[in-house]
């Protein structure tokens, strides 16, 4: 017996927040620079994400 698979659309649905565009300024928390890679990482940001992509461009810069 074959099965009927329906292909299912996502509905993605704004959130109602507010955001004033001319507010929103981003900061950053730290800047790396190794041999020609700079790296900027700023506040808010996944704080292992930002540690694991540091630690690659230091491994991987020289």
């Amino acid at each position: 017996m074959e099965g009927k698979h329906d292909i299912v659309a996502p509905i993605f649905k704004p959130k109602n927040s507010v955001v004033n565009k001319d507010e929103f300024i981003p900061r950053p928390a730290a800047k790396l620079q190794v041999d020609n890679i700079e790296l900027t990482i700023f506040k808010g940001a996944n704080l292992s994400l930002a540690t694991d992509i540091a630690k690659v461009v230091i491994r991987y810069a020289h």
